[in-house]
This record gives structure tokens, sequence and C-alpha cells, in this order.
């Protein structure tokens, strides 16, 4: 506990009025003698304790009424994170100050001293703790002068919901701000940082130009998504490192929302505590909080989902939306609207929500166009957030799904051919089987493909997911191309029927790992048949087959399956037998999925193909494997927020126009793999069809450790150089191997090819031989367009409009993370219009078409504000001193140097107001009570007077005479 006016404490010596009264009221009485007080000693003597006891009373009482003015007029305050309990101190204080004013009462010499002795420890004790407190507060709130300060502005949705007087939280925060940079001690200088999804350090380093800083705060707008607390701490430090004094202080303006702040991973907290502890002078960490009010009424859409992964034109999908009650009260929302594209949807009615209460409302549709569409869903509620009232997803509608079955029985009749069913399941005639086109509007896309012919595909990466329907084995180079098909996002379903070699799949790896989720056994038979068992459906393909009054999949039998030994890391049980084997197994692989099913679909182990339930089961199955793959249009909020592309691996091909390269460049871009053949043609428009010359850079990322070997084949010259060392040089057309060049697994290498063409046909393709393999084209996946010490390159621009609708940079880049489109700024939730570059929308079908919609997603977790507890704000308190303000002017004391905190003073005046009311009342009693005991009729005989007997009888005798 501590003063804001600690002179006025000289107040407390008034303490000693009533005290001295008292003495001389003492002293002034004079004894006297009086024959007849020996009337009065035993009275005296009897009441001599109880009038001691008020008079004790009494002068406590008004010692404490004085000592509770000084004290008030002193405004003692309870400064942050207080050690020592005020609740303690005070009623040491007061105690000792009653103790002594009543020790002056007592009669008693031996108990008048002791009384003074505990008063005036009491008192020493209360001084002691006050001191102790303030020299505890010097060291922290000391005044620095010039300091460096980061003001952190928090920019999430929430801060948006009014406060007093209607104004918004955000526009609160940027006002009080303000007045800190206006009233600030001189020689401070000042940081900001715009909090959301993902800091942006508005400036770049502290200003201290306080006009500058002001426009900067003026100009800031709130982005909205989630406050990223702690990912904006950090750039603080970062930006406070800039400032040039050493005093540094962060001051954060926030609604103290728990989401952000990173509270679930002490470590993180740790690494900041180390960050802080690096700076010359570690900072305080101020926080000043905007909490929501207590009576908020929200209704937020939560989510919107479909009911597949991949929705086609040929069948409804249902769309799935999620409406959660996030306030305090009760809401009744106007129906719900949706609206796919252009299309308006029949409203739904939603009903009264209780706070907490979340409803689902499903909707059946069909999709009538492919490619990107949006669904949007806005509710009219009325409510304190309208942000989060609406909600948009975009939902690539395929065209098509083309999907590879490759046949381990084609030389079996119809009904056993291995791919049979499973083509028929998804063809929508008999006829597709045999080569015939799909209707126009038609998903699926079947193709099969003998066993034995699988060498000669060239277009695996065209089909979405490939189906191995009791195929043995596969070629070793067949099988690491399928594996890496898989793990760049391709979908893949293995039917373990009677004629497959467990040990090439038990072995089968590629770069994700085993491919296969589990490890097979023998074949195993029944004779009397097991059947899968619905209890057992554990995965998102077989929802629709749980219910057994609904599917007759459970009624399938199966004579002959796959055992199954161990279930590998990344693998699951999607589903079991009636006898507890596995029956499907999955696992996600890289940016792809894999299913196992250990039986076949077909006649040979058993009737599970005349089930009506098979269809479905085939399309949910498919439809899951090809929903790994594609770009993904509705992402998280984050700064600069970014699409992952397929591919993008490759080197950077710089085409001059000409052998002088002073004629200029025709393009740059990223070529996947180096193997062209332009015969006597153009490479690109505008070169010549002879001299010119093209330069490939980028790095080489070897997959393995070891000794490669490189070949070329060139029409007309070439030279290639790993690592800044030439490995080839051909001056002439023809074909030539390197020596050996040992490199490091994952480890990038600069790689460079400079390519000449004189005349005549032209011809550039590059070879390599990894250790223990063929020589080969090398792959896209193991080039990166890298030049120089470049962590990504920006390969194509575009341009996007954002939420607000104001235009934003779009560029297309290859780096180490792979290829990626990124929005410049921060990610505003909502919906965006992208201008898609012409190569990508040429490339990838979700990005065809000259604009693409892409959202920003809502994190509903911001509109349930769940604010930081105490054992959250003790966890942050380990890493740096946290300070939690009321509001800018204790902001301005911690700056200045001054206390701050909860002030006691209205508690003491309300408590001298009772005392003096308690005073008078226990006055007037002790008064009455004296006066009543006083109020005793003595009679006194006179005695200077004859005796009334002898009166009596001298009457009587002078009667008688």
């Amino acid at each position: 506990m501590l003063f804001l006016n600690p002179w006025l404490l000289i107040g407390l010596a008034g303490v000693l009025v009533p005290i001295i009264l008292h003495m001389m009221r003492r002293q002034s009485a004079k004894p006297l003698d009086w024959g007849a007080m020996r009337f009065l000693f035993d009275t005296v003597a009897m009441r001599r304790r109880r009038m001691e006891w008020e008079d004790m009373l009494l002068m406590a009482a008004r010692c404490l009424l004085i000592a509770l003015l000084a004290l008030a007029l002193a405004r003692p305050f309870v400064p942050p994170d207080s050690t020592v309990p005020w609740i303690f101190v005070l009623p040491l204080a007061l105690l000792g100050v009653g103790a002594l004013g009543a020790s002056f009462v007592l009669g008693k010499v031996s108990s008048r001293w002791l009384v003074r002795g505990i008063a005036m420890l009491l008192l020493f004790a209360g001084v002691a703790l006050v001191l102790f407190e303030r020299q505890l507060n010097l060291a922290r709130f000391q005044n620095t002068g010039s300091r460096d300060i980061a003001l952190v502005i928090d920019a999430s949705s929430s801060m948006e919901i009014p406060g007093p007087a209607g104004k918004k939280s955000f526009d609160r925060a940027i006002e009080e701000a303000i007045t800190l940079v206006k009233e600030a001690p001189r020689g401070s200088a000042f940081s900001v940082i715009l909090g959301g999804p993902a800091p942006d350090a508005v400036t770049g380093a502290p200003l201290t130009h306080r006009a500058d800083v002001i426009k900067v705060l003026e100009e800031l707008l709130p982005v909205g998504g989630p406050f990223r607390a702690h990912d904006a701490l950090g750039v603080s430090l970062l930006n406070l490192e800039k400032g040039y004094h050493r005093a540094k202080e962060i001051v954060v303006f926030t609604d103290s929302q728990r989401l952000g702040w990173r509270l679930d991973s002490p470590s993180a907290w740790t690494n900041f505590g180390d960050a802080v502890k690096g700076l010359p002078s570690p900072p305080k960490l101020m926080v000043r909080s905007f909490p929501p009010p207590e009576a908020l009424r929200n209704v937020a859409i939560s989510g919107i989902e479909l009911s597949r992964d991949v929705v086609g034109t040929d069948r409804e999908a249902t769309i799935r939306i999620t409406v959660e009650n996030t306030g305090t009260e009760a809401v009744t929302p106007e129906p719900l609207e949706v609206t796919v594209g252009e299309q308006v949807l029949e409203s739904a009615a939603i009903g009264q929500l209780a706070p907490g209460q979340e409803e689902t409302i499903e909707i059946r549709h069909l999709f009538k166009e492919s490619g990107p569409t949006v669904v949007k869903a806005v509710l009219d509620a009325g409510d304190d957030l309208p942000l989060d009232d609406v909600r948009e997803r975009v939902v690539t509608v395929k065209r098509r799904l083309p999907i590879l079955l490759v046949d381990g029985n084609p030389s079996g009749g119809f009904f056993e051919r291995a791919a049979g069913f499973t083509a028929l399941a998804l063809a929508p005639s008999p006829e597709l089987v045999e080569g015939n086109q799909a209707s126009d509007n038609y998903l699926m896309e079947p193709m099969v493909l003998p066993a034995p012919e699988i060498t000669t595909l060239k277009d695996l990466e065209r089909h979405k997911v490939v189906v191995l329907a009791d195929v043995a084995r596969l070629p070793r180079a067949v099988a690491d191309r399928v594996a890496a098909y898989v793990a760049n996002g391709g979908g893949l379903l293995i039917l373990a029927g009677p004629r497959i070699d467990e040990v090439f799949y038990n072995s089968w790896d590629g770069p994700g790992g085993a491919v296969s989720p589990v490890t097979l056994g023998s074949l195993r038979t029944d004779t009397e048949g097991i059947q899968p068992a619905p209890s057992t459906f554990d995965h998102e393909t077989l929802v629709l087959f749980k219910d057994e009054r609904k599917s007759d999949l459970g009624k399938a039998s199966l004579s002959g399956f796959r055992a199954v030994t161990e279930r590998r890391d990344g693998g699951s049980i999607a589903a079991s037998y009636s006898n507890g084997e596995p029956f499907l197994a999955g696992r996600n692989y890289g940016k792809g999925r894999v299913l196992l099913a250990t039986s076949g679909f077909d006649v040979r182990t058993g009737n599970l193909t005349t089930r009506q339930s098979f269809v479905p089961l085939v399309h949910e199955l498919v439809t899951w494997l090809a929903g790994a793959g594609g770009v993904e249009l509705n992402i998280d909020a984050n700064w600069q927020p970014a699409l992952a592309l397929p591919g993008g691996g490759g080197l950077k091909g710089t085409y001059f126009r000409a052998m002088d390269e002073s004629r200029g460049i025709a393009i740059e871009r990223v070529d996947p793999t180096i193997q062209f053949d332009w015969k006597d043609q153009q490479p690109y428009k505008g070169m010549n069809r002879d001299r010119f010359q093209i330069l490939w850079e980028g790095h080489l990322v070897p997959p393995v450790s070891g000794n490669y070997r490189f070949r070329m084949e060139v029409d007309d010259k070439a030279t290639l150089k790993i690592d800044g060392r030439t490995v080839m040089r051909m001056v002439s057309q023809g074909q030539r191997e390197s020596g050996e060049v040992k490199l490091e697994a994952g480890t990038p290498v600069p790689i460079s090819l400079t390519y000449q063409e004189e005349y005549s046909y032209a011809v550039m393709k590059l070879f390599w031989q990894i250790p223990g393999g063929e020589m080969k084209i090398i792959p896209s996946q193991a080039l990166l367009p890298l030049t120089g010490n470049r962590e990504k390159e920006i390969v194509a621009r575009g341009t996007a409009v954002d939420p607000r609708g104001q235009e934003r940079k779009v560029n297309v880049s290859v780096g180490r993370r792979g290829r990626l489109l990124e929005l410049e700024g921060a990610a505003i939730p909502g919906l965006y219009e992208v201008n898609i570059p012409d190569q990508l929308g040429e490339e990838l079908e979700e990005l065809e078409g000259s604009k693409v919609p892409l959202v920003v997603r809502r994190d509903v977790r911001e509109s349930r504000l769940l604010p930081l507890g105490e054992d959250d704000k003790a966890l942050i308190r380990k890493s740096i001193d946290l300070v939690e303000a009321r509001n800018v002017t204790d902001l301005l004391a911690i700056l200045s140097g001054k206390g701050f905190g909860k002030e006691l003073w209205k508690f003491l005046a309300v408590a001298a107001f009772f005392l003096l009311l308690l005073e008078v009342a226990l006055a007037r009693w002790i008064s009455k009570s004296r006066r009543s005991a006083e109020d005793v009729k003595v009679e006194f005989e006179e005695k200077s007077g004859p005796d009334p007997e002898i009166l009596e009888r001298m009457k009587g005798v002078r009667k008688a005479e």
C-alpha cells in the first residue's frame, strides 16, 4: 500500500488532539475534601472498571476517526502486483492508532505502558511494510528519462465490439494511444505494431517526432481475425532493438482475449523471456485492457462444411452451416440467407438460441457449373459484433475426376476381373469401361489399365486417384513414381486381393516412408464367410454405412481376406470384420492419402459387389482420396495469406532473344525439368529460331547421399556447373556423361546450365544417375529455382481485391516451402477476388479463369471472448514484468515514475462516516448511562433544630398544664 499524497500523512498528528484534551481534563481536576464523599466511595469503586472501558472505547473511536480522515486525504492505493496485502497493512496501522489512544485512559501504570508498547509495535510494523512496498515500486516504476516505447494495437475482430457510449474498443484504443504519445515524458520514442493474425510493424524503428507517430495511429484500421499477441510481442522486441535509448517499454492495447497468447506453450514464453533478458534494460509489459460488456448479444456463423470433399455437377451435395450463440443473452436471429454463386437459396429459420447453444442447418444443393464457386451465408441478428454474421466458403466444383484403375487380373472373365465392378460403380454405364465418354455433367472419369501395361503410362499425374486392384507388384521405377505421385497430393486405393505379393507391399517405400498403412500377411479363407462390422466403422468415408437400418454393407459376406500383422506409424484401422480382423486401413502420405482394403472388390472373394451399398462405398472412398490434392482456396488468417500450389520445382530459365544478351530477354520462367526438343522452332515467341541462348539457374537437392553421374543430350552447345564447378561442357551436338560428383542428401547445391543454339535443330536434355539407380531425367522435385542466397524466387505477378475493395499485389513465388501464391499485406478475413496469372490458369484446374475467389477464414474462437485468467498472467510474469493499467492515466503514471493502482480513499471515507456516527452514539450512551447511575435520591437530616420527639413531648406537657 502506497500514498498519492504522502505529505498529507502529517495529518495523522491530529490523533494526538483527543489524547491531549483528555490529559488536560485529567490535570485540571482538583481533589476536594468533603466528608460526605465517604458515602460515595463504595459506589465509585464498583463502577471504576466499567468507566475505564467506556473511556477507552470512546478515545479509540475518536483517534481512529481522525486517522481515517488523514489517511483518506493522503489517498492510499494498492500498486499492481503488490507483494504486501493492503488488507493486512491498513488494519495493522489502525489497530496501533486505536491502542495508542486507549492507553492514555488506563489508570494502572503497568497496563498503560504495556498497551502503549503493543501500539508502537503495530505502528512500526505498518510503517515498515509501507516503506518496503515503496522501495520495491521505486525500483519498478522509476523515471528513467528517455526511453523507447512499442505501442501494440490489437486490431482483431473482437475489438470492434461497442463499449461505453457505443464507441468501439479499437477506436478507444487509438484515442488512448494518441493521448499517451502526446503526454508521455520528454525523450520518448515510439514504434507502432498493428496486431492481428500476424503482426505488422507499421514503423520500422522507434520515432521521436510525435506528430509522425500520431499520424500513423490515426491511419490505422482494424484487420480482423485473431490477435496473435505472442507474435506481436516478438516483433515489438525486434523493433525496440533498433531504438537508441537504453530503457524500453511495451504497451499493449487489447481486449485481453486468451486466444493468440500461446499460453498452451510454456516453452514459447521461456524463449520470449530469454529475448527480453537480451535487451540492455528489460522492458515492462503494460496492458491496457478493454474488456467486452458483461451483457453481450452475439450470434456467429462458425462454419460452412460440405458432405463431400469432392463436389461435381452430377449429384446434390449437403451444405452444413453452423450457427453459434457466443454471447451472454438469448438471441432470435432472422432466417439464414444462403447464396451459391449468384443463386439465392431458400431462407432457413433458426429460432431462439440460448447462450452457448449451437445449431446446424443442412441444405441440399446441386451445383450447376464447374469451377470455384462461393457459398455465402448471412445472418441478420442485430448483435454487437456484425463481422461474424457473415461467412464464405469457396467450393471447387469439379468438371471431371480422372481415376486410373490398374487391373491385376485382366485375363479373367468380366465378373472375375479385379477392377471390373469398381469401374462399373464409378461409371454411369457399362459402355464407359470400353472407352466411351461420360455425359457432360458426370463427375467420375474412370480408365481401366491392365497391370502389364502400366509401364507405358505417361500421364499418371493427370489422374486424381489410382486404384491398384489386386495388382501383384509394380516395377521399381513405377512404384517410385506412384509413391511420389501420392506424396505430391494424389490418392491411392489398394485392393489387396488373392494375387498380390505381400512382400512387395510391405517393403514399398517412398518419399513419405512406407506406403502401406499396415503390414500385410497371408491370404486367409473362411468358408462360412465374414462380414464388415458397422460398429467398428471409424472413418469419415464410412459415416453413411454405420446405421444398419439404412445400409446393407454389414450383410456382405467375404470368404477371403488378407491378414494384418501390425499397424504402421501413421496408419489407422478404419473398419474391421466381424472376427476382429481389419477390413479397411488408411493414412495420410505426404500431401496425399492412402486407403487399403484387405479384400478384393470382385466375386472371387465374396458378394460385397452385390450389395446396394457397394456403389456409394466406392464413391465415398474415391472422393475422399481425391480430396487431398489440388489447391485449397479457403485459408487461415495470417500475414501475407498464401495458397500452396502443386509443383513449383524446377530451374529458373532466362530465355534471351538472341545470342547477344543485349537484345533483351524474351521470358523468365520456371521449367520443371530440362527435356526440350524444339526441333527447328522457336522456344518462345519473340525469340530467334537459331542463334539464341538460355540460362537455367537454381539449386539441386539430392534425395540420397553418394556419388552422382550426369548426362547431357545437346544440340548445339551447353555448359553444366554444380556448386560453381564446371562438371560438363559440350561444344557440339550429341551426348556426354560426367564423372562422379559427391552430394549430400537434402543439402541444396547451386546448379547452372547454359545452352546455346547455333542453327537447325535445337535439343537440350539433362539426366542424372543417383547412387544405385538408373540414368533418367532430373525430376522437378530435386530442383529449386532459387538463385544466390534467396529464400524464394518470384516467378509471376498479379493483383487481387480484398474485402474492403482495396487492390493488393499478388506474387507467385517458388522457394523451400514449394510454390506459393501470396497476397501482400495483412489477411483481412473475408472474400478476395484474385486475378490469376495466365500460366497458372492454364496449369491448374482450380485456378481456371481470369479471376478466382479466395476466402480467408474467420476464427470463431475470436467470437467466444475467453479472457486471460490469473494462471495465464502468472505464466506471462515469469518471462516479463506484466503491469495491468486501468486507463491511460495509469500508463502515464508508470512512464513518469509515479505510483498508481487501486485507490482506497473511498473505503476510508465511508469507514470514517460510520465511525463518526458510532462515536456520537457511544458518547451519548456513556453520558446517559452515567447520569442515570448518579440519579440517586439522598435525604439529609437537619441537625441544627430541636428533636421532633422532644417537641411533641413538650406540646403534651403544655396541654397537661
